[in-house]
């Protein structure tokens, strides 16, 4: 009996009515305890000054518990549970049977150090609902979506599923979830967001049904199902907001998950989260191991590597192999073997010919060099300046490494003045190749390319 007031209380003491049913109390105490203060109080006007200081600072108190909604932990990813309930029974149910279930799921995947769940009340699941359903049809309303960043701000949510639970005749009595999710992640172009948003919907289980005989397992299955998709959808988004060790981190352990074993044949959504999962986990660790060669950690990066191409033969690890070969192991053939494999699963993407055109010109096969250099004047591909920047980067410190190696200079010249028609900055470069490529007759070939692209620059800059 005394749960159910604790319960019943709990959940609507942010309501109005509640407000005033203990305004109302409070009044009524006073009125009763009024004498007895008057033996120590005996000012009538005091008496009423410290009834109204009460009064307010029960106002003051019920508008703190009616906004504050609980917080996710600093540094987790919040799973905010907001999902409204029709009885006492239902409410049970979900905090025992649902919510315990994700929390134990959380732990045996040892992630109790990266995801906590938080679980509204059902006053406070009502109201988030509301705004969230308001939010998700009007994304272009302002207040709408104000609104809504005041419940993920508030909450410190990432991931939030709301919808209701109800209970229904259908031949005998069934629990249905109605649910729909939201989640967080960093601002990313139209198509890959698109993406997200399908991926999501792939996996998701809107409407979920079982009879009340098998309460138990029904709850269950329905932790199972959501945090299955929470793993995924949080993974993606940690990917595309840029925390590739979390996507990798929560794939791997989605990836080996006994919940997949349960079902024979898989049913199309899970199949589909594992088809996908390999070409996740594949991207997941070529980026890492790409971060780590960045930082010249080269043991991690080919450990990475190497697990992203047992995984699936993919394009950026191919490319991240030839890198590794010449940075690393000093190999610049080896290294021109993995572009030549990259090159088989480039598509639109020009990056393996840059790589292609600086190892040939660095093992002195100039003329193979050149004309991989006139396929990359006439070329392009997306995200291509970004991979100048890189290239002009990675032959200026070889200079500094291996001054012999003056090629270099006539690589960042010749696409100073092709690809970007930085012409000051290509005679510069070129200037300095016929300088220090005087004395060497095997740089013939590119001495005269490098004259012939100075008198075009003349005429050019009209110098």
């Amino acid at each position: 009996m005394l749960d159910k007031i604790i319960n019943y209380v709990s959940d609507n003491f942010s309501r109005k009515r509640s407000f005033f049913l203990g305004l109302l109390g409070f009044l009524i105490l006073f009125s009763m305890l009024d004498g007895f203060i008057a033996t120590f109080i005996s000012d009538a006007s005091y008496r009423g000054i410290i009834y109204i200081v009460i009064c307010v600072a029960w106002f003051a108190f019920w508008l703190y518990k009616r906004n504050r909604l609980p917080k996710n932990k600093k540094r987790y990813i919040g799973i905010v549970i907001c999902i409204e309930t029709e009885n006492d029974k239902q409410k049970i149910r979900l905090k025992n049977d649902f919510v315990k279930r994700i929390r134990s799921l959380v732990h045996e995947r040892n992630l109790n150090n990266k995801i906590n769940i938080v679980l509204l009340s059902n006053y406070q699941a009502e109201y988030a609902n509301r705004i969230i359903e308001h939010y998700v049809k009007n994304k272009q309303d302002k207040s709408a979506v104000l609104e809504w960043e005041k419940i993920r701000k508030r909450t410190r949510g990432h991931f939030f599923v709301y919808g209701g639970i109800k209970e229904r005749q259908d031949g005998d009595n069934r629990y249905y979830f109605d649910l729909e999710a939201v989640v967080i992640h960093a601002p990313v172009q139209f198509p890959t967001q698109r993406q997200i948003v399908q991926d999501f919907l792939s996996v998701w289980y809107k409407q979920i049904s079982f009879q009340e005989k098998i309460e138990f397992k029904g709850f269950q299955f329905a932790a199972d199902a959501i945090f299955i998709a929470v793993q995924y959808v949080v993974g993606i988004a940690a990917l595309v907001s840029g925390d590739i060790a979390l996507a990798l981190g929560l794939h791997e352990r989605l990836n080996n998950d006994p919940y997949f074993s349960r079902f024979n044949p898989i049913p199309p959504n899970l199949l589909h989260v594992k088809k996908k999962l390999k070409s996740l986990l594949a991207e997941e660790n070529f980026l890492i191991a790409k971060a780590y060669s960045k930082q010249g950690l080269f043991d991690e990066a080919i450990k990475h590597t190497d697990q992203s191409l047992v995984i699936e033969a993919n394009y950026g690890s191919y490319l991240l192999k030839s890198i590794i070969e010449f940075s690393y192991k000093s190999n610049p053939s080896e290294a021109l073997k993995w572009v030549y494999r990259a090159r088989e699963l480039s598509r639109d993407d020009g990056t393996w010919r840059y790589n292609e055109g600086f190892l040939l010109m660095y093992t002195e096969k100039f003329e193979e060099a050149l004309r991989v250099y006139e396929k990359i004047a006439i070329t392009s591909f997306i995200n291509e300046q970004n991979i100048l920047i890189e290239i002009y980067a990675f032959n200026d410190e070889l200079l500094k490494k291996e001054p012999s190696k003056v090629q270099s200079y006539f690589i960042i010249g010749y696409l100073k003045y092709k690809k970007e028609l930085n012409y000051p900055g290509a005679w510069d470069y070129l200037e300095k190749f016929l300088l220090k490529s005087e004395s060497d007759s095997k740089y013939r070939i590119l001495r005269e390319r490098a004259q012939t692209y100075k008198e075009e620059l003349k005429k050019l800059m009209d110098l």
